[in-house]
């Protein structure tokens, strides 16, 4: 009799009478993402997210057991429906390889429609209580996340080889603090996508002049036909903050973990490590997380990085490739376009606001202050004169549209003449400034290679001995000059060369 009643009321009876698996199903799906991108999401990324999807899958179940008024019925319509919506880019990926025919949202979403109704009418009439599948879905589930736990708990004490690599300053005993040099402020401006001078006069036919002008009145060295070593932003940032090419690259396959890679290899870079060892502190005014300084950018009501678990649920790929359709034309969404268009316009307004209040405050140590603003590149949001170019021109299909281009690039200038002027000002021609493009144009695939490549790149310094900068100098030996001009260091400089990067297809 005792044994009956602990098999009825005990723990085995509870796994069969209750639906543990609506929320067992939403914490394997983003602890199996996290196992499959160990190293790039961190607890502060996921947890939130495991959070977010248990409290919209109980909200999905409450709803269904009004309708059934059976835990375990109102459970397993629950599963289906926030299966199909976790797994959907895993269902489209498998459609893609093996049934491409079939592989169309037009088809997908009415299919699994039909079949949700099928499932519900069915659960609604049977008598069965479904509690050996009930039982048998929240063991396979515990075991499934108790396998991933074990696997990230492995990484986590035996870490693996990370795919990309990049030389080590510090473990080859290159460089040597300075004691006795100079400590200037440091100002890294990095502006997306901004082609160099040269380039945008050869290839562009659009005359610079302007900001050349100011810049060099204002003493600054403009490296004129400097290069970023990738096209994609996250690789040249990494280039330039490692003051080194990257190991382990495929330049005609790169896939969205290698985007993640290249995330970690910013967020622990050389230059940081080395300019906090000489004494400084690091200000991160980025896109990027650095170490120890997360980046401060308005984000989604989920962390950025999440996305490297989220972008395979459903919502994820009508993102991707669908919601695009309602930011302009007929299909508009005026809420929709205002609130997803303008979200990176308002984070360059404030990583603006914020290094001007930075620049006017003082420091008992001197500072590294790296911003990166997305500008010039797409969306296009205002013409040279400053005016807002109309909403319908933000949408991706514009990102070619060079005279738009070439209007955001006036408005850039005039940013950066702003924040230069602060800075001067601010500082009284003590700080080291750096401007720089990661990369140059890259959204039109007909342009020659080089467009993709060629960056703007000026630097000041407030001794004015740019004896060591060179014309065509690239991202890797950026900061390796600038560490043997400031502070006696004898870095080797690399052989400047480029890598054209593709993505995966």
């Amino acid at each position: 009799m005792f044994m009956t009643n602990t098999t009825k009321f005990g723990t085995p009876g509870v796994i069969k009478r209750w639906p543990f698996f609506i929320l067992l199903l939403p914490v394997f799906f983003v602890l199996h993402g996290v196992r499959e991108n160990f190293g790039f999401i961190l607890p502060k990324d996921y947890l939130p997210l495991i959070g977010f999807y248990c409290a919209t899958s109980l909200i999905v179940y409450f709803i269904f057991y009004l309708l059934y008024r059976k835990p375990v019925k109102a459970g397993l319509i629950t599963f289906f429906v926030y299966s199909i919506f976790l797994f959907y880019g895993f269902i489209q990926d498998f459609l893609k390889e093996y049934w491409h025919e079939i592989n169309r949202y037009i088809l997908l979403i009415p299919g699994f429609f039909i079949l949700a109704i099928i499932l519900a009418i069915f659960l609604k009439k049977s008598k069965s209580n479904f509690t050996k599948l009930n039982f048998f879905l929240n063991w396979l589930l515990i075991l499934y996340i108790a396998y991933d736990l074990s696997v990230i708990l492995a990484k986590s004490i035996w870490p693996p080889k990370d795919k990309f690599s990049v030389y080590s300053l510090s473990a080859n005993g290159s460089y040597s603090v300075c004691k006795d040099c100079p400590k200037p402020d440091i100002y890294f401006l990095v502006f997306d996508e901004y082609a160099s001078s040269i380039c945008l006069k050869n290839d562009f036919n659009y005359d610079n002049s302007q900001l050349d002008s100011f810049l060099t009145g204002q003493q600054f060295r403009i490296q004129k036909y400097s290069s970023g070593n990738y096209n994609f932003t996250p690789f040249s940032v990494s280039s330039i903050l490692n003051m080194s090419y990257i190991n382990g690259i495929n330049p005609n396959a790169i896939s969205a973990d290698d985007y993640a890679r290249c995330n970690k290899l910013i967020r622990e870079n050389e230059l940081v490590k080395y300019l906090s060892v000489t004494g400084y502190t690091i200000v991160n005014y980025s896109i990027f997380d650095l170490a120890g300084n997360p980046s401060p950018i308005d984000q989604d009501f989920l962390p950025t990085k999440a996305r490297l678990v989220t972008d395979r649920t459903l919502w994820g790929r009508i993102k991707k490739e669908i919601l695009w359709n309602f930011l302009s034309g007929k299909l508009e969404i005026k809420w929709l376009t205002k609130n997803g268009e303008f979200y990176f316009n308002k984070n360059n307004q404030l990583l603006i606001d914020l290094l001007k209040k930075e620049s006017g405050l003082t420091s008992p140590s001197p500072r590294f202050i790296y911003a990166h603003y997305n500008m010039p590149h797409p969306p296009y949001y205002f013409d040279q004169n400053g005016k807002a170019n109309p909403i319908a021109q933000l949408a991706h299909a514009y990102d070619k549209d060079k005279a738009l281009y070439l209007g955001y690039v006036g408005y850039t200038n005039t940013k950066i003449k702003e924040l230069v002027t602060t800075i001067m000002t601010n500082s009284k021609g003590r700080a080291v400034i750096i401007i720089m493009g990661d990369h140059g144009f890259r959204n039109d695939n007909s342009m020659p290679q080089h467009v993709f490549l060629q960056n703007q790149n000026a630097i000041y310094l407030p001794d004015k001995n740019y004896t060591l900068f060179y014309d065509s100098i690239t991202g890797v030996n950026q900061f390796r000059v600038l560490c043997n001009t400031l502070f006696k260091q004898k870095i080797a400089i690399l052989k400047d060369s480029t890598s054209f990067l593709r993505d995966i297809k």
